[in-house]
């Protein structure tokens, strides 16, 4: 019982955070998400891991933002929860001629420790429908899409070394407004596998 309502607590706090990031990222001050974080952060449990980050790209007639929060959330000893949410938008202009995109990524990720040198971890990425608008008033259903993936970790050579096998599938919503391959709500199966050193 103590353990759901401090669970429950936590998801509150986060969720608080996440649409805050959501809903206001596009007019959102860096303080003001600066803030937020810390304030979400300084309520978490020692043990949450909490992660955000952003990223832009900026050169003439073009312009990339993303915001990334990441939740590790241990419930015991060898099971923990990765959860996170992304958003990112871009604007492409040339002369008179403009093009923006924006979509949303939440994922949920359970991960269960064998033991120091092996994990495995199995969940969903759901995908918004990317909103794309151009200056000509032409704007594209494009589809909502969620990946399904199950991935193994392992240490590598060293400690700081971890090898990533996933197996994973991609899937779009089909909205069969035309015969393409987006439309049609296919699949894309894919093995990865990645070795990260970090320094």
């Amino acid at each position: 019982m103590f353990f759901e309502s401090q669970w429950s607590n936590i998801m509150f706090k986060y969720i608080c955070l996440l649409v805050a990031l959501i809903s206001g990222s596009c007019n959102a001050k860096d303080n003001f998400l600066a803030t937020s974080f810390d304030w979400l952060k300084s309520t978490l449990p020692d043990s949450t891991h909490l992660e955000f980050n952003k990223s832009k790209i900026k050169f003439d007639g073009c312009k990339h933002r993303e915001y990334n929060l990441f939740l590790v959330q241990p419930v015991s000893e060898n099971f923990s929860i990765e959860s996170g949410v992304s958003y990112a938008k871009g604007k492409l202009s040339w002369g008179l001629h403009s093009q923006r995109i924006s979509l949303r990524q939440y994922s949920f990720l359970p991960r269960f420790k064998f033991n120091n040198k092996i994990s495995l971890s199995a969940g969903v990425i759901i995908q918004s429908a990317p909103e794309f608008k151009t200056s000509q008033g032409m704007e594209f259903e494009l589809p909502k899409s969620k990946k399904f993936l199950i991935s193994s970790r392992f240490k590598g050579l060293r400690d700081d070394h971890e090898i990533d096998i996933e197996l994973s599938s991609h899937r779009w919503e089909a909205t069969g407004e035309t015969n393409s391959w987006f439309d049609r709500g296919l699949a894309d199966n894919k093995l990865n596998i990645s070795y990260a050193a970090y320094f």
